[in-house]
């Protein structure tokens, strides 16, 4: 019976490579799902890191859109199926979180009003509850094991702007959600890998 893992962690805690091990010990044909944008140099620089990592017959797909839909990423795990996919990473929730956010503009604001973050949160969490049944169905009737990365950010202190807090506090319900309906949850930490589920 095919699972979903979750994996979650700090950045650079080891999740990305102990997803990419695991997904090599259930299968070789392997599927990523990478949702980071190239936005600066700096992402460049880790999405090739992370690029160059992988085996190169895995089928790698992006998602390109900047408005980016539920039905999108259902397409790519339908497209798991027709590849004859056993194994499909997604790598990362937090990136695919930002990226729904971004278009909020965000950045410059002091005070976040009650309306504003009410929409958001409203949005997100419409997102996310579509993702994580699309996630569920494809692994409960197509036979693919899912695993699922992102990162922790809810240990630290308090973002002084809108922008982080929203972030942080979306990241932690989204984290949450697939947390329940994941088989099995890995917290690492400092490349130690816990089992908390």
């Amino acid at each position: 019976m095919s699972k979903i893992y979750f994996i979650l962690g700090g950045a650079r805690s080891g999740k990305s490579s102990f997803s990419e091990e695991l997904a090599i010990s259930i299968s070789e044909r392997v599927g990523y799902l990478a949702t980071g944008q190239i936005i600066d140099e700096e992402m460049k620089k880790r999405i090739d890191i992370h690029k160059k990592r992988r085996p190169q017959n895995w089928k790698t797909f992006e998602i390109r859109s900047n408005d980016i839909s539920t039905s999108e990423i259902e397409k790519i795990i339908l497209m798991t199926d027709k590849n004859k996919l056993k194994v499909l990473i997604i790598d990362c929730i937090t990136n695919l979180l930002f990226r729904l956010i971004h278009k909020y503009s965000l950045d410059g604001l002091e005070i976040l009003e009650n309306s504003l973050e009410k929409k958001i949160e409203d949005e997100i969490t419409d997102f996310f509850d579509k993702f994580i049944s699309s996630v569920r169905r494809a692994a409960d009737t197509k036979g693919i094991d899912i695993i699922i990365v992102s990162n922790e950010a809810g240990l630290g202190l308090v973002p002084a702007y809108p922008l982080g807090r929203i972030f942080r506090d979306m990241l932690g319900i989204v984290n949450k959600k697939i947390a329940a309906a994941s088989d099995e949850v890995h917290f690492f930490i400092a490349g130690i890998g816990m089992k908390i589920k």
